[in-house]
């Protein structure tokens, strides 16, 4: 058989590495546990080095007298860092057996999608932080094990999880990437059980593994012996330092029905939490999605990325398709001229409609929101009285009265007895000081929210 590069480069590196042992050991022993071919360096994959011996007895001799000299001599040698694994040729041949076999047997539906990438991802203060967990586990995988990223749906954790998976593969093309959902872990399972195969053969299918991805990990819940399957192939991995990121609809702590020490498990590394995107972050996802569709901004007016990201910003999913049924009536009905927002509110003119039967949103109601969340009363938001919680909460109201309304700032001003231009002077303060603190950015977003929920 044709000795490939890969062959020579092995081969080369075991008799530099033979060459140091001997150096380092009595002569006599070296003959009779090195020597006669008894010895081999069978591969080095990813970041492990497994060698075989004939005999289990030799095997366990190698590991218990002479593991480190060999470590620290392929380190040296190869100036990698690589895990060692010491084996008997008959317990080699039947993993890699059972292991070839399983690779052609377990998750062959399971594939990344290239389309999620970082790249198109938009970040904002509600998803940064999930954001570049995610990275991390790209740059530094096994440093925080596991991720865990949890959020209501529609919020963009399988657009991380999934670009986690295709940026791992452009870094580490030789490495063994494997995305699931945990129904896909459930159906395997129970194919799995139901073939009687050897119980070893599925987790010897995960020591492959290099980064394990399982999306929406809450549907596990209920199903113990899956659980113990999975708690199993969760700590084989975690010991060997492979990078693992979950993602839930809820964190770790409030996964009803999930064993203890499971939950345990994925407490135990990096829990983050995304929340409802902001509105800048929408108006970034909007603008991305025209870029994407070969379209140029500047035919959308300001207000039309405004009116999608305010009505239609539960989750991303909500506006993407809001976004989409927009697109198709642009294709439809042609406008010549730029798409505003007397043309928009013509496409979802039977949301409107909804809205204005379910119940209108004023002032009024904005104060009402407002002085509730601040444990005050309207009067004292619309009264002269200046104390500092009522202050601000007095210009918070103003500022959502005119993002959210768009009212006039005189017309604002005659609800709080203030002429324009101190409306003006507060709605700017609280615009700027929002850009700066963000917990004031985000107690904006839930008042928005609570007031949009009142429609």
């Amino acid at each position: 058989m044709t000795e490939t590069r890969m062959d020579k480069q092995i081969n080369d590196i075991f008799q530099m590495l033979l060459h140091s042992i001997k150096e380092n050991t009595n002569s006599r022993l070296f003959d009779n546990i090195f020597g006669d071919d008894s010895f081999e360096l069978k591969s080095l994959e990813g970041n492990k080095a497994i060698f075989v011996t004939d005999a289990s007895s030799t095997a366990k001799i190698i590991k218990d007298n002479y593991l480190s000299l060999i470590q620290s001599s392929l380190n040296e040698i190869t100036q990698s860092d690589y895990e060692v694994e010491i084996t008997d040729r008959s317990s080699y041949l039947k993993k890699k057996t059972a292991v070839e076999a399983a690779s052609h047997t377990f998750f062959k539906n399971s594939h990344l999608q290239p389309q999620y990438t970082f790249d198109n991802f938009v970040t904002g203060p509600s998803n940064k932080e999930a954001y570049l967990a995610s990275l991390l586990a790209v740059e530094k995988p096994g440093r925080n094990n596991p991720i865990f990223i949890y959020s209501k749906s529609g919020l963009g954790k399988t657009h991380l999880l999934q670009s986690i998976g295709n940026e791992f593969l452009i870094k580490h093309p030789e490495y063994k990437v494997l995305y699931i959902t945990s129904e896909d872990f459930v159906s395997e399972f129970v194919k799995f059980i139901k073939g009687n195969k050897n119980s070893e053969d599925l987790k010897d299918f995960f020591s492959t593994i290099d980064i394990l991805l399982v999306d929406d990990i809450q549907f596990l819940t209920g199903k113990d012996e899956t659980q113990v399957m999975f708690f199993h192939v969760f700590n084989l991995l975690i010991a060997a330092n492979k990078q693992i990121v979950l993602t839930s609809d809820r964190s770790p702590s409030e996964l009803k029905g999930l064993q203890d020490r499971l939950v345990s498990r994925f407490s135990g590394g990096l829990s983050i939490n995304i929340t409802n995107p902001e509105k800048e972050t929408l108006i970034g996802i909007l603008k991305m999605k025209i870029k994407a569709n070969n379209l140029s901004l500047s035919m959308f007016d300001n207000e039309v990325l405004e009116y999608l990201a305010f009505n239609y910003s539960r989750n991303v999913r909500e506006l993407e398709g809001a976004f989409t049924r927009l697109l198709f009536s642009m294709t439809i009905r042609k406008p010549e001229d730029k798409i505003n927002l007397k043309f928009v509110k013509s496409v979802f003119e039977d949301d409107e409609k909804r809205k204005t039967k379910a119940g209108k949103i004023d002032i009024d109601k904005i104060v009402s929101v407002v002085a509730s969340s601040y444990s005050l009363t309207e009067s004292q938001l619309k009264s002269k009285v200046r104390t500092r919680q009522i202050a601000l909460a007095r210009q918070i109201a103003m500022y959502l009265s005119r993002t959210i309304l768009n009212s006039p700032y005189q017309v604002i001003g005659r609800v709080f007895g203030k002429d324009h231009t101190t409306v003006l002077s507060n709605v700017s303060k609280i615009e700027k000081e929002s850009k700066e603190n963000p917990s004031l950015r985000k107690a904006l977003d839930n008042l928005t929210n609570q007031i949009k929920a009142t429609e």
